[in-house]
């Protein structure tokens, strides 16, 4: 007596994008007759449960160095960070600083945007760690303040870890319930940097002020000045200082001056100054215009 066999066998393979965690089933069906006589079994079933890629990667969104002047404070570089992996992942972060560079950036901070693409210190947020879904990506800002004797260059950049399975190196894996975490990003993916360029022109401000008592009272005035210096050599154009009127005090009016003659404009809240162009024909630590104004204590 002949038997035929047919043997059809379900294979399920994993595929990249499958989410962490997916139970991947898998069992064959035997089909044969024994003379006239039809029989059929399945085998037993496996269940596979899909691993854990964690893969991310940060890249600095700077085609060219961001031109600063000293001193100035807040001044944002754009990154974006990816989870190439196939599930949720949080992320915490390091500011890095490149050791060659000619200067050394003052208060790092991580801001996360806001999906416009445009750093504000009011809409975007401060961070310490960010949480993407697999496939997402965000746009995070180093943020930092210039030094008033920074020159040339500054290399700074992002360290991302992966708060959960940041003990991994690249190849590692971790057990968790039920299936496994594989680290897939290589070192050099888990940071890069951008470039800030000192600008060989710039303008610094500087505030002082006398009181007219020996110390601050009620009814006492305050004499505020504004000097605005050059570095370097060169034009500077569309030139405006603002200055807010501080809290629990009053401007005093008609007292805005600008070199030691009335000017400007005062809205209410701050005073404002329209400085036009201001040239400078030889490096000069000299003051190019001096700003000033009265407040008195309510």
């Amino acid at each position: 007596m002949r038997s035929i066999v047919y043997i059809f066998i379900l294979n399920l393979l994993y595929a990249q994008g499958v989410p962490a965690g997916t139970a991947i089933e898998n069992e064959a069906f035997l089909n044969y007759k024994v003379g006239t006589e039809k029989f059929s079994l399945q085998s037993n079933k496996i269940v596979d449960i899909v691993d854990q890629k964690i893969d991310m990667k940060i890249v600095c969104q700077e085609s060219n160095p961001v031109v600063v002047g000293v001193g100035e404070t807040q001044r944002a570089m754009a990154f974006k960070l990816v989870n190439r992996g196939n599930g949720k992942d949080s992320y915490s972060f390091t500011p890095i600083f490149d050791s060659s560079s000619d200067f050394e950036v003052e208060n790092r901070m991580i801001y996360q945007d806001n999906g416009d693409g445009f750093f504000s210190v009011i809409s975007d947020t401060l961070v310490d760690t960010v949480e993407l879904n697999a496939d997402e990506n965000t746009t995070l800002f180093f943020v930092s303040d210039i030094p008033s004797n920074a020159i040339d260059v500054s290399a700074n950049g992002v360290k991302v870890h992966s708060v959960i399975y940041k003990e991994l190196l690249y190849g590692e894996s971790k057990k968790l319930d039920t299936y496994y975490a594989l680290m897939a990003a290589k070192d050099t993916a888990l940071s890069d940097m951008c470039q800030y360029k000192v600008s060989n022109l710039a303008l610094k401000l500087e505030k002082s002020a006398t009181l007219s008592s020996d110390n601050l009272y009620k009814g006492s005035t305050i004499h505020y000045r504004l000097a605005v210096k050059v570095v370097g050599i060169g034009n500077l154009s569309n030139v405006i200082v603002e200055d807010s009127i501080p809290e629990g005090t009053a401007y005093v009016p008609n007292t805005l001056q600008l070199d030691g003659v009335n000017n400007g404009d005062f809205n209410g809240t701050a005073i404002s100054m329209n400085l036009g162009e201001i040239v400078q024909e030889r490096k000069s630590s000299d003051t190019k215009h001096l700003i000033s104004f009265d407040v008195i204590v309510n």
